[in-house]
């Protein structure tokens, strides 16, 4: 099945049924882990504008099950490290651990491809106006293809990211446009929006709804929802989880569980720069 980013993948014989199958799995596992956030991402796919503090850190150390019967994929952990460089700028290196359990063939565990990016919020948001910023990235081809651990050539990922807060809610959506170099693979649009509710001081809880079109020649549109949310241990200490299915294409179930570290001056979601 296919999301809104490719995750930096390819399994061997690609072009066979269960090979499809495998390596599509393994890309929904690498969208769900892909972050773009000061919190959005992890545990969820849609990414939004927000950045970690002015030299502070934001580190999410996730851990992932997915299930496309009969294949099984676990990601554990991922080592994602970003940084906010500029009030309104944060600089983002992603590794992936990945272990490939195929329905056929023998387990595989390596380094995946890495994701690398910049962060650029260019509005803050106002009473009358959303914040708005762009996330350009690249996925560099560390992964070792001839185990299925890598894709073997670089794709891009262009996204433009929103949110808008009021009262306890949050709004947060991107739509963006991936280009991909790997032979049999074609660019795709991807959308995706969540909706935040702060239940109560330190627990907030949201669902999503994120698509793409086709990213392989032949291949389908994808439809799929999360629920999740975020809840802190302690400040600077957050835990992360989120579970979901499939809407259209193939049947998968995700289920992501992570741990986020904050360092630098904390903010809270929504209190941006204006408001």
């Amino acid at each position: 099945m296919t999301w809104h980013q490719e995750g930096g993948i390819q399994i061997p014989n690609p072009n066979g049924r269960k090979g499809r199958e495998i390596r599509r799995l393994i890309v929904l596992i690498c969208l769900l882990l892909d972050g773009c956030f000061a919190w959005a991402g992890p545990p969820f796919v849609t990414d939004d504008p927000e950045t970690p503090a002015w030299h502070g850190w934001e580190i999410n150390i996730p851990f992932t099950l997915e299930s496309t019967p009969p294949a099984l994929v676990l990601e554990a952990p991922l080592c994602d490290l970003n940084y906010g460089f500029q009030p309104n700028v944060q600089l983002k290196a992603e590794f992936p651990l990945l272990y490939v359990h195929p329905s056929e063939g023998s387990p595989q565990l390596g380094l995946g491809d890495t994701l690398v990016g910049v962060k650029w919020r260019f509005l803050e948001e106002r009473e009358r106006s959303p914040q708005l910023g762009v996330y350009p990235q690249i996925h560099l081809p560390t992964g070792n293809g001839r185990r299925g651990l890598g894709e073997g050539q670089p794709s891009y990922i262009l996204p433009l990211v929103a949110q808008k807060s009021w009262d306890k809610f949050t709004l947060y959506g991107d739509i963006g446009y991936v280009v991909q170099t790997r032979k049999g693979t074609r660019d795709f649009w991807y959308q995706g929006a969540v909706l935040m509710y702060e239940l109560s001081d330190g627990l907030e809880l949201g669902g999503e709804l994120f698509g793409n079109s086709a990213e392989e020649a032949g291949g389908d549109w994808a439809l799929a929802f999360n629920l999740g949310g975020q809840w802190t241990i302690r400040e600077g200490y957050n835990l992360l989880f989120a579970a979901g299915h499939s809407l259209a294409g193939e049947s998968t179930t995700a289920v992501y569980l992570g741990l986020q570290i904050l360092t630098g001056i904390l903010k809270k979601r929504g209190s941006a720069n204006g408001q």
